[in-house]
């Protein structure tokens, strides 16, 4: 039974070379800066309905330097709406590097956690069958499992709505290796 979206392996070359890639894009972009919560509220905010604004300013500028300030040079000033093109094209592509990479943690996350339930749920039925070894698994990962959902209870003001919690009619389903995700609570 292998339902799995994603089935790879990311060999320690490959995830290297990768991080290796990311390093070369930060030393390459060496300007690049970090700035604390107080600068990023004082600085001046281009909104969307200001680039033309913006693009404008910079066709006259060209057209009529003389009109620029003395602090400001022409060269300055496209050297900035340049460096701002560039660096939303490179935003682009990392936000949907980053997008892909969120998305992927995720569904690898979850086939792994199904995969966990899973498993739990076999050990559960082999203790129940008396195989050797098993009600020691079973009791080690019901402890695991009952202890993130029981930070996650209580996080949920204590309400005795959590839909990870079975009915007494959804017991039924835990003794089932493929019970369903929302299903698998263990039993003490």
């Amino acid at each position: 039974m292998n339902n799995f979206k994603i089935s790879t392996v990311l060999t320690p070359e490959n995830e290297s070379k990768a991080i290796q890639l990311i390093k070369d894009i930060k030393s390459t972009l060496d300007f690049l800066v970090n700035l604390d919560s107080e600068s990023r509220v004082r600085l001046a905010k281009l909104s969307r309905g200001r680039v033309d604004f913006l693009d404008r300013s910079m066709v006259e500028a060209k057209a009529y330097p003389g009109f620029l300030p003395s602090y400001l040079t022409l060269e300055e000033f496209s050297k900035s709406m340049e460096l701002k093109d560039g660096l939303h094209r490179i935003r682009a592509e990392l936000s949907s590097l980053a997008e892909q990479t969120n998305d992927t943690i995720l569904v690898v996350e979850s086939e792994a956690y199904e995969s966990a339930r899973l498993y739990y749920n076999s050990v559960k039925a082999a203790a129940q069958s008396g195989k050797e070894g098993a009600e020691r698994i079973a009791k080690e990962l019901a402890f695991y499992y009952k202890r993130t959902h029981s930070s996650k209870s209580k996080s949920k003001n204590n309400s005795n709505t959590d839909s990870t919690t079975p009915t007494t009619t959804d017991k039924s389903k835990l003794d089932t290796p493929d019970a369903p995700a929302d299903a698998t609570t263990p039993n003490s």
